[in-house]
């Protein structure tokens, strides 16, 4: 999913600046790149989660991670394309709506996780691995 997210920014992110309509209020286009880099942050947070045993910070860290990296290959891309520009203000709002969305999935995993009486073994975070390791005793 986070792939397929990504290739819809990029997609989005190739339409001239002219083909947007106009927003009457400041900061329109920063709620913009936070909405949607918090979608890619928690798709790649619920598919690390999912798939790696990560601790909760390390799967926040990775998505937070290439959630900005992405985004800073998307405004080099925005550079070339007519009537839009790179802007670094953009890249902040994209990293910090990646680390409110990953958050968000995160937190979903750990109110699910004590919903189902599941706890974390001692000195480890709640990673899929103790997950395992706490269901089977």
């Amino acid at each position: 999913m986070p792939v397929a997210w990504a290739l819809l920014l990029f997609v989005a992110s190739s339409v001239p600046g002219t083909s947007y309509p106009e927003v009457s209020f400041a900061f329109a286009d920063k709620l913009v790149h936070l909405g949607i880099y918090g979608v890619l942050g928690a798709l790649l947070a619920w598919a690390a989660r999912a798939n790696l045993a990560w601790s909760t910070v390390g799967v926040w860290s990775f998505a937070i991670g290439m959630a900005s990296l992405y985004g800073a290959t998307d405004e080099l891309h925005q550079y070339f394309v007519p009537n839009r520009s790179a802007d670094v203000r953009d890249l902040l709002a994209d990293a910090v709506g990646a680390g409110v969305g990953a958050a968000l999935v995160l937190v979903i995993f750990v109110w699910r996780r004590k919903g189902a009486g599941l706890k974390p073994k001692p000195g480890t975070t709640s990673s899929r691995k103790s997950q395992v390791q706490v269901k089977s005793k």
